[in-house]
């Protein structure tokens, strides 16, 4: 007996479902389509409805646009038409472009440059302005002294009349005393009596003092440090009652010890006013001095302190001492100690050879009037 097939649902295709879905989703774009053509509708009626009417302008200048547009066309047109060009004239195209980029980079360069020529003409423009405001100050105080020297009146100075008498040497023999004319005053200067005292000192201690001995027939010769020297004296009491300060030094290049007396320049000495004066501290040291024949004064007269000098010179003149005078402007007076030797510090540098000899006239020895 035959066997009886089965009904098998998988065997057939069951396209309702696919059917279905299709007439969805084609239902839904036929809406979307409709919804989607009528808003477009819409907003082209609005757009045209807010569309504002053109201007003459605008329609001038839209008609000549098309007709550049025109002329363009054709243009592209002919080039379109036209035959190609040839590989000479490809070449030749070419060597003008390499021309023209040459150019174009030295008209770079030109440019660099002219802006750099720009820069430093604005510089200099700025610079002539402000050196001109500064004539125009300079001008301007210039005018302002000229209007204060007319109205200034002219003083009338008379003129210091003064006599040189005959000159004569210094005797060998002569005490020689100095004072210093500085500042509008007079500094009498006594170096004879701190000499003695340091003269007298250094022997009662030159034990103590370290140096060399070189023996030589006559007599030996010692050069002693000129630093224990130097410090033994420091503060040493040279008897001096009129304020100046005396010190030992020791120059590093010299070979001798120097007496340095300093005077005091504001407080010290005598003032041109004091020496006008019947009873002055200098002319206390002029009634001394009287009293020794051998005394001698050197004034060293700075030449800003000339009228001091003169009004000093009566008054020594009048006391009949000897003196002499000489233009030096020094603020302290320097004697070298000859007798004692000392070992140089370091040594002095060699002098540079003159370029062309010079000849100066001979240093004249101080002399007394």
């Amino acid at each position: 007996m035959a066997r009886r097939r089965k009904s098998n649902s998988a065997e057939g295709v069951n396209l309702d479902s696919l059917m279905d879905a299709l007439t969805n989703v084609v239902a839904v774009l036929i809406l979307v389509l409709i919804l989607v053509q009528a808003d477009v509708s819409q907003k082209v009626v609005e757009f045209l409805e807010g569309l504002k009417p053109a201007t003459p302008e605008q329609v001038v200048a839209s008609s000549k646009k098309v007709e550049d547009l025109e002329k363009a066309r054709k243009k592209l047109d002919q080039l379109l038409s036209s035959e190609a060009p040839s590989p000479e004239e490809v070449e030749a195209e070419k060597r003008q472009l390499a021309l023209l980029e040459k150019s174009r980079d030295k008209r770079k360069d030109l440019l660099v440059n002219l802006q750099e020529l720009q820069e430093l003409a604005k510089k200099s423009l700025a610079e002539r302005d402000t050196e001109a405001r500064k004539t125009a100050t300079i001008q301007d105080e210039i005018a302002k002294l000229e209007a204060l020297l007319d109205e200034t009146p002219v003083l009338k100075v008379e003129p210091t009349v003064v006599g040189i008498p005959a000159s004569r040497p210094v005797p060998k023999n002569a005490e020689v005393y100095h004072a210093i004319v500085i500042h509008d005053r007079v500094h009498f200067i006594d170096p004879i009596t701190p000499m003695e005292l340091f003269e007298d000192e250094f022997r009662k201690a030159k034990r103590n003092f370290p140096n060399q001995r070189i023996k030589r027939q006559g007599a030996d010769r010692y050069i002693y440090e000129s630093g224990p020297i130097v410090k033994h004296f420091e503060g040493f009491n040279f008897r001096n009652s009129r304020n100046q300060q005396i010190k030992i030094v020791a120059y590093p290049t010299s070979t001798r010890l120097h007496l340095v007396v300093s005077p005091d320049h504001k407080q010290g000495g005598s003032s041109l006013d004091e020496l006008k004066k019947p009873k002055s501290a200098f002319a206390g040291v002029l009634d001394k001095l009287r009293l020794n024949t051998r005394a001698v004064l050197i004034f060293h007269v700075h030449p800003k302190s000339f009228n001091t000098y003169l009004q000093a010179r009566r008054l020594t003149d009048k006391a009949r001492v000897a003196a002499g005078w000489e233009v030096r402007g020094m603020n302290a007076y320097s004697v070298v100690i000859p007798d004692i030797e000392i070992k140089r510090q370091k040594e002095p540098e060699p002098e540079p050879a003159p370029v062309a000899p010079v000849e100066r006239p001979p240093s004249l020895p101080t002399k007394i009037d």
